[in-house]
């Protein structure tokens, strides 16, 4: 990967450039340069990684050492637990930020007090409007900078942490609104997560800087985090997650194997790269697509696996207990692997894939728009959260063309082939979901390309190679098989769906 050194600069240096590089080194950065010389990893990695590690030892640290609001006698008691332990998730937090993003800890602490002096002014009528407009503004900002001074770099900077700020400063504002809203326009979930007045300095830092979904996420949301800062979730009860962290960190030791290991042949930049593909049969293009997405996602396992470890060691992600009475701690879950890698269509592989972020889309996007633009919306929305690389929109405005075109085949197709659940075990329903999982996972890792290679021409390569074909295919299937197979018993077909 293309590391910040190596990035091509576009544009002259900035005004700024002196006064940023006349700051003084961070005390550790010496032995960070010293570390990252003998092992060959970028300095970036080292500090953002073990950041990651030290979380976990970090939140067994943390529940051990804070008290239990849940367990003291009288509400002053109470009160005092809760604030001291949404402080410390806050310092524990800038400390992490401190460590892995320098003085670039200024963007997180500029934005997020910015939303929540709009918190506290704007009424809840249009609180969620203002303070999408900031934290959507300046994580755009923060796009186009890095993209003008570090074009095409995979380096690891301030707006990793400031994708997840920005979903947490929506999620606080939009359950701000709800609470001004009748409550019969309300959903379940939006009157669950309502916010009936602004947070106090504590509440909302705690939040926005909570050690252990600061760096990889996942965001959750504001009231998941409060249950655990107050102990309702767990109501007093000394779970062990000692078994859930060890599976968690074995998780993220695969992942990182499968990504640096494995991954390390199966290089997604070479299907951008039109020698290579014109020089290899169909076969091997396809093969290797399939196998060099299915490597570069790992890297997003392993921190997601790792932050979701961390949180559950510091006692956050308990989800009560299976049949057995042994505690589940998949509350903050941030990936279902084989939902995303043995996706039976796209839905699953949408909802499993970066969980905090797609709820954080439905929350704010898909919930609030007209349904004929939901879709459309949510994933425009997605590809502006990530940045502006022409990759990331051929990616996520072609994945709702894809999505809902399996919307359709879903509809119109499944009843016919499984037209009850007895038919579930049959032949044709196994051929159904073979090829259902097999369409859609070829049809995610051709539509990954372009995210992973970011630039329009390498995107193209790929897409051009297969004459654009999947897209022309999902477009005729779109208008052709309602046309071709209607329904026509709708209300059973949905009951079949």
């Amino acid at each position: 990967k293309m590391g910040g050194a190596e990035a091509m600069r576009i544009l002259p240096p900035m005004p700024w450039d002196p006064y940023v590089e006349a700051l003084p080194p961070m005390p550790w950065e010496g032995a960070i340069q010293g570390l990252a010389d003998q092992t060959g990893f970028a300095t970036d990695q080292l500090r953002y990684t073990s950041s990651l590690l030290v979380a976990i030892p970090v939140g067994f640290l943390f529940r051990a050492l804070t008290m239990d609001p849940y367990t003291r006698k009288t509400d002053a008691e109470r009160a005092a637990a809760i604030t001291g332990r949404h402080t410390l998730s806050m310092l524990i937090g800038l400390s992490f930020m401190l460590f892995a993003f320098g003085y670039e800890i200024a963007h997180a602490l500029f934005s997020s007090t910015v939303a929540f002096l709009l918190m506290k002014a704007v009424p809840g009528k249009n609180v969620h409007i203002w303070v999408s407009i900031w934290a959507m503004g300046y994580m755009s900002v923060s796009h186009i900078y890095r993209q003008i001074v570090a074009y095409g770099s995979w380096t690891i900077d301030f707006t990793t942490p400031q994708l997840l700020l920005t979903q947490k400063m929506m999620n606080i504002a939009f359950a701000l609104h709800d609470s001004s809203r009748k409550d019969a326009d309300l959903n379940e979930e939006q009157r669950k997560r309502q916010i009936r007045k602004p947070l106090s300095f504590t509440e909302y830092y705690g939040y926005i800087f909570c050690m252990h979904t600061l760096l990889a996420g996942p965001s959750a949301d504001y009231t998941e985090y409060i249950q655990w800062i107050d102990g309702s979730k767990l109501a007093g009860q000394r779970h062990s997650p000692l078994l859930a962290v060890g599976k968690k960190v074995l998780c993220a030791v695969f992942c990182l194997w499968m990504f640096i290991g494995l991954g390390a042949s199966w290089s997604v930049t070479e299907l951008g790269n039109p020698d290579w593909v014109s020089k290899h049969a169909w076969w091997w293009v396809l093969t290797y697509n399939q196998v060099a997405l299915c490597m570069g996602r790992h890297r997003y396992y392993f921190a997601w696996v790792l932050s979701d470890a961390a949180c559950n060691a510091a006692g956050f992600g308990f989800n009560g207990v299976d049949a057995r009475g042994a505690p589940k701690w998949d509350a903050v879950l941030n990936i279902r692997y084989l939902d995303v890698e043995a996706a039976t269509n796209f839905r699953a592989a949408m909802t499993g894939w970066n969980i905090a972020t797609s709820n954080w889309l439905r929350r704010c996007v898909y919930e609030r728009v007209p349904a004929a633009y939901a879709t459309f919306a949510s994933f425009t929305m997605s590809a502006i959260w990530h940045g502006f690389y022409p990759g990331y929109y051929l990616t996520f405005l072609s994945s709702a063309l894809f999505n809902e075109t399996a919307k359709v085949l879903r509809r119109h197709i499944r009843p016919r082939v499984i037209p009850s659940k007895e038919a579930e075990g049959g032949v044709p329903a196994q051929l159904y979901h073979f090829a259902s999982t097999s369409v859609t996972m070829m049809s995610l890792n051709y539509l990954g390309h372009p995210f992973n290679v970011q630039s329009l021409d390498k995107a193209m390569v790929l897409w051009r190679y297969w004459g654009m074909a999947p897209h022309f295919i999902a477009i005729t299937l779109f208008l052709a098989v309602p046309v071709l197979l209607p329904n026509k018993r709708p209300s059973a077909a949905k009951k079949a769906n």
